[in-house]
């Protein structure tokens, strides 16, 4: 454990006066100038591998004297007490130099003790700003405490030390609901939840709420489609228990998480019905937010898969979960996104001829009859293309004529084309009860 500190020349520049040290809610108690100590005396001298303490030239001398008393009256090897230099921030380079200078003592995997106490003026600013960066910017962090001493108000000898670490906190749960929101991915949050040892934002922190967000995440990035309402319910259903639990900025971010994912809680009827693909256009477009496109341009392709299966014989779209039915239904799915993909489409065999046939003269000829046949061959071909490309590492290295096309045509704008498209395309075939409503 690392412990980093400021020490100063106190008040009238000589020094600090004696109290008797107390943690915000502990019995035992230090007698010392040095705040310092104290924290160090009572959270176990031993836990620390390294002790920092920044001070000015002006400052140094109190440095020595903290210095010898943590040698000799803790035991504290010399070699683990280290100054650290720093000058007077008299401008904005010195405390950009400052501010490096903290973030060069922490490595990836430390674990922190912050004293704040005698960082005045500018020099509190930079060390809160370098301790979030470093939560933010370094891997594996865990903060244990960010510490500040202060005298007694009744009392002349004694000083209270307060732990101001959740302040801190909060920032790490705002980055996970963001990471969360933003990004569809729960690792951060969960992260937070597993180092967090403080009862603050306890709700954010359940073990129920973490696994429910893993899971759907895990199911969006994974195209897990037939899951996601489903697990979307268990997610919210949990989100808003713990809402109900929470108050403040806790409630403010469970909010904002329930606000995110409620539009993929729909109530799913086993159907190819209006909200079975209503649903798979809420998820390209939440994937499209997320610049998750290889996962949007799948989920394009079963969507469009999806449309081919309306003029699949009934028997087989009874229960879209029946699992009797799921391998006589795949080929259906896949030869309408081939029918739609090649211009100049063969059947591969008699029994796939026959389901060219049956798709031509029922979903094919309904889409044709709204003038979009040509429309969905064209998003079906470069959804197509560029889902391959991701498959093959075309949109960075490799086939030089695919990527200048890939470069070209803009992957962002293909995907928000592309369901945009089907958003029209779904709406009219509701409208042409092709797809139908759920009667309530």
């Amino acid at each position: 454990m690392k412990f980093i500190s400021f020490i100063g020349t106190g008040p009238d520049g000589g020094g600090y006066s004696e109290l008797s040290y107390q943690m915000e809610g502990a019995e035992d108690k230090v007698f010392t100038k040095f705040v310092q100590r104290s924290e160090i005396q009572l959270l176990g001298r031993e836990r620390f591998e390294k002790i920092y303490i920044l001070c000015t030239r002006e400052s140094k001398k109190f440095f020595h004297e903290l210095h010898d008393e943590l040698k000799d009256e803790l035991g504290i090897p010399g070699e683990i007490i280290e100054a650290v230099d720093i000058g007077k921030i008299e401008q904005i380079k010195s405390a950009w130099a400052l501010f490096e200078k903290i973030s060069s003592l922490i490595n990836n995997g430390d674990t922190l003790v912050f004293d704040l106490t005698h960082g005045f003026r500018s020099l509190s600013i930079i060390l809160s700003a370098a301790l979030n960066y470093i939560l933010k910017a370094k891997n594996q962090i865990v903060l244990r405490h960010v510490f500040y001493g202060e005298k007694n108000e009744n009392s002349d000898r004694r000083g209270t030390i307060i732990d101001m670490k959740d302040f801190y906190s909060v920032n790490q749960w705002a980055d996970g609901v963001a990471r969360l929101t933003e990004n569809a991915d729960a690792s951060k949050l969960a992260d937070v939840a597993k180092h967090e040892s403080s009862g603050t934002f306890s709700n954010l922190k359940d073990s129920d709420l973490i696994r429910a967000l893993e899971e759907l995440t895990a199911t969006l990035r994974n195209i897990d489609v037939n899951r996601v309402a489903r697990n979307t319910k268990n997610a919210l259903e949990i989100i808003r228990t713990c809402k109900d639990k929470s108050t403040g900025a806790e409630h403010e971010l469970l909010c904002l998480v329930e606000e995110k994912f409620a539009p993929l809680a729909k109530e799913l009827s086993g159907q190819y019905d209006a909200d079975y693909f209503m649903l798979q256009l809420d998820i390209i477009r939440m994937l499209n937010e997320h610049r998750l496109y290889m996962q949007a341009y799948t989920v394009i392709l079963e969507t469009i898969g999806s449309v081919g299966m309306l003029g699949t014989p009934s028997e087989l779209i009874k229960d879209i979960w029946d699992p009797a039915t799921a391998e006589l239904r795949s080929p259906y799915a896949d030869l309408f996104v081939r029918m739609m993909n090649f211009s100049d489409f063969k059947s591969r065999s008699d029994k796939e001829n026959t389901r060219a046939e049956q798709l031509n003269t029922t979903i094919c000829t309904w889409i044709n009859n709204q003038s979009m046949l040509e429309e969905l061959k064209t998003i079906t071909k470069e959804t197509k293309k560029y889902r391959n490309g991701f498959d093959h590492a075309w949109t960075g290295h490799g086939d030089k004529t695919m990527q200048k096309k890939i470069k070209d045509q803009e992957i962002e704008t293909l995907a928000s084309d592309a369901v945009n498209f089907l958003e029209k395309l779904i709406t009219s075939l509701i409208q042409q009860k092709i797809i139908h409503t759920r009667q309530t």
